[in-house]
C-alpha cells in the first residue's frame, strides 16, 4: 500500500462531473416516467404502477449491495494485494446471486403479489424474477467499474439504464400498453448493462473483473451489504409498498397524488447524494480523525437546502402539481413542504451512514437503518389520516436512525475493515 503522503484522489473534476451528469440524467429519466405514466394510466391505475415501481427499486436497492462490495473488493485486487489464491470472478457469481433472489421472489408471491399488486399480477412476478439477475449483473458491472476507476464509463452504464428504462416506458405507451405493460417496459431496462459488458473495452474488462477474496468471502461481504441495504430500500424507495399494506382500501383509492408527491420531493435530495455516496464512503475515510466535525458542512447543505425546497414547495408545489400532472393531482403546500423536509431528514440518514461505513462500523449501520424502518413502519400503523401519518412516519424514522448513527461516530471506535475500504492507496480518478 502506498505511504499515505502519497494518496491521490479517487475522482477528478472531470469524473465527478460524469458522475453528476449521470445522476442528474437518472433523476430527469424517472421524472419523466412519472409524468407519462400519470398521464397515461389515470391516478387510480398510477397509484398500482406507483406500488409495483417502488417494489422494483425496492428490490434493486437490496440488490444494489452487491454493488458496494464489488467496488471494494476489485479496488483492492487493483491494487494487487489478493486476500485469496482464488479470487472471486464478482459478474457470474453476482448473477447467481440475482438469480436466487428471483428464487425467493418466485417462491413467495403467493404470499405477497395480490395484496401488494393486485388480482391478475403473475406477469409482473416474472418480470421481477427476470429483472432480479438482470439488476444484480448490472450491480456487479458497475462496482467493477468503480473498483476500477473508469468513471466515463461508469457514467454511460447508469445513464444508459435511465434512457433505456424512459425510452420502453414511452414506446409501451405509444403501443397502447395498459398498466401492466408499462410496468413490464420499466423492469426490461435492468439488462442494458450487457451492451456495454460485450461492445466496450472497459465494460469488458470490469466483466472480467475479480475482488480480493474468494468465492466464499465475497459472498459472506456482500450478505452483510444486503441485509444493511435492505433496511434502507424499504425506507427510501420501497415506502409506497409499506404504505399500501398500511391502508385501507377507501384510503388507497385516493392515494396517488401522495405517493406521487413523495416521489417528486425526496428526488432532488437524494438522487444526487446517493450518486456520490460511493465517493463520500472515500472522502470520510481519508479525513476520519476529524470526527463528527466532519458532518458539519454537508449536514449544513442538506439542512438548507431542505428548507428553502420546503418553502418552494409550500409556495410553488400546489401549482406545479396539477401543471405538470392534471388537475386530479391536487395537493396543498403545507404537505408538499412536510415531504420535503422529511426527504432532508432521509437525506441526513443516508450522510450519517456513509461516514458509518467509512470508519467500519457496519452494524451500527445496518442497526440504524433498520430501527427507522421499524420506527416508521409503527407510525404508519397509527389512525392518523393517511397524509399525517405519512409525514410523521418519514420524519420520525430516520431520526431515530441519525441518532444511532451519530451515537457511533461519537464512540469513537474504528473498525480494522475501514484499512480496506478507504481510499488509501486507490489509483487517481479518470
Amino acid at each position: 500500500m502506498r505511504a499515505q503522503g502519497a494518496r491521490q484522489r479517487t475522482i477528478t473534476r472531470r469524473g465527478a462531473a460524469g458522475v453528476g451528469l449521470a445522476s442528474v440524467i437518472s433523476a430527469l429519466s424517472g421524472y419523466l416516467i412519472l409524468v407519462i405514466a400519470a398521464r397515461a394510466l389515470g391516478p387510480e391505475r398510477n397509484a398500482d404502477f406507483l406500488v409495483f415501481w417502488a417494489l422494483m427499486f425496492g428490490l434493486f436497492g437490496i440488490l444494489g449491495g452487491l454493488q458496494q462490495e464489488t467496488t471494494r473488493s476489485v479496488s483492492s485486487s487493483d491494487l494487487g494485494t489478493p486476500l485469496s489464491k482464488r479470487p472471486v470472478h464478482v459478474l457470474p457469481v453476482s448473477v447467481l446471486v440475482g438469480i436466487g433472489a428471483a428464487v425467493v421472489v418466485g417462491a413467495t408471491s403467493a404470499l405477497w403479489s395480490t395484496p401488494t399488486l393486485g388480482p391478475g399480477s403473475w406477469p409482473l412476478v416474472i418480470a421481477l424474477c427476470l429483472a432480479a439477475p438482470a439488476f444484480a449483473g448490472d450491480s456487479a458491472l458497475v462496482g467493477a467499474l468503480a473498483g476500477q476507476r473508469s468513471w466515463r464509463m461508469y457514467s454511460a452504464v447508469v445513464s444508459s439504464e435511465a434512457i433505456s428504462r424512459l425510452l420502453f416506458v414511452g414506446l409501451a405507451v405509444l403501443a397502447g400498453a395498459t398498466t401492466h405493460g408499462l410496468e413490464i417496459a420499466s423492469a426490461a431496462a435492468s439488462a442494458v448493462w450487457i451492451v456495454f459488458s460485450l461492445g466496450s473495452s472497459a465494460g469488458r474488462r470490469a466483466a472480467r473483473a475479480t475482488g480480493d477474496a474468494d468465492r466464499g468471502q465475497f459472498l459472506t461481504s456482500s450478505g452483510h451489504a444486503m441485509v444493511a441495504a435492505a433496511s434502507s430500500a424499504a425506507l427510501v424507495v420501497g415506502f409506497p409498498v409499506l404504505l399500501r399494506l398500511t391502508s385501507t382500501k377507501p384510503e388507497w383509492v385516493t392515494a396517488a397524488p401522495l405517493l406521487l408527491a413523495i416521489s417528486l420531493t425526496r428526488a432532488p435530495l437524494l438522487m444526487p447524494l446517493n450518486a456520490y455516496q460511493g465517493v463520500a464512503i472515500a472522502h470520510f475515510t481519508s479525513e476520519q480523525d476529524r470526527g463528527m466535525a466532519l458532518l458539519l458542512r454537508p449536514a449544513a447543505a442538506i439542512v438548507g437546502v431542505g428548507a428553502l425546497g420546503a418553502a418552494g414547495a409550500y409556495v410553488l408545489g400546489p401549482f406545479i402539481m396539477v401543471a405538470f400532472f392534471g388537475p386530479g393531482y391536487r395537493v396543498g403546500g403545507l404537505l408538499l413542504a412536510g415531504l420535503t423536509l422529511a426527504a432532508a431528514c432521509l437525506a441526513l440518514l443516508t450522510l450519517t451512514g456513509s461516514a458509518v461505513l467509512a470508519v467500519g462500523r457496519h452494524k451500527a449501520y445496518a442497526i440504524g437503518w433498520f430501527l427507522s424502518c421499524v420506527a416508521s413502519v409503527t407510525l404508519l400503523m397509527t389512525d392518523l389520516p393517511l397524509a399525517s401519518r405519512s409525514v410523521l412516519s418519514l420524519c420520525v424514522g430516520p431520526v431515530v436512525g441519525i441518532g444511532i448513527h451519530l451515537s457511533a461516530l461519537s464512540s469513537g471506535k474504528t473498525s480494522p475493515s475501514v484499512i480496506n475500504k478507504g481510499s488509501q492507496g486507490r489509483r487517481s480518478g479518470r
